[in-house]
């Protein structure tokens, strides 16, 4: 069995990066992206089974730096649109595991 890459390094690789001059910021970006997931979900730390949705937030918010609050964009006929949420794409895998954490429990009100 080989290791996972690190979220530093799966961010690095695929937005093209070959030094360190933004480990800080990615690094800051995935406790960010952790500690709001673990509330999400209502947890201490980020489950296991959520651990790719950490990878794919910290790389998406890391590609839109400084156009953060922005929910579109355009320049020279190029257009990017930004979900409300960095979560948006990942709130039916949320939503089934926090339904399979929640089985056999009684919720009280």
């Amino acid at each position: 069995m080989t290791d996972k890459p690190s979220v530093l390094d799966t961010v690095k690789t695929l937005a093209g990066i070959k030094d360190n001059l933004q480990d800080y910021v990615i690094k800051t970006l995935e406790v960010m992206t952790r500690d709001q997931l673990a509330m999400m979900v209502d947890e201490q730390s980020v489950p296991d089974k959520l651990e790719p949705i950490v990878k794919n937030v910290v790389l998406a918010r890391f590609n839109r730096l400084g156009n953060e609050g922005y929910s579109s964009y355009s320049q020279e006929g190029e257009s990017i649109s930004y979900p409300s949420s960095d979560f948006d794409e990942y709130s039916l895998t949320i939503s089934r595991y926090m339904a399979e954490q929640n089985r056999g429990k009684i919720i009280m009100w």
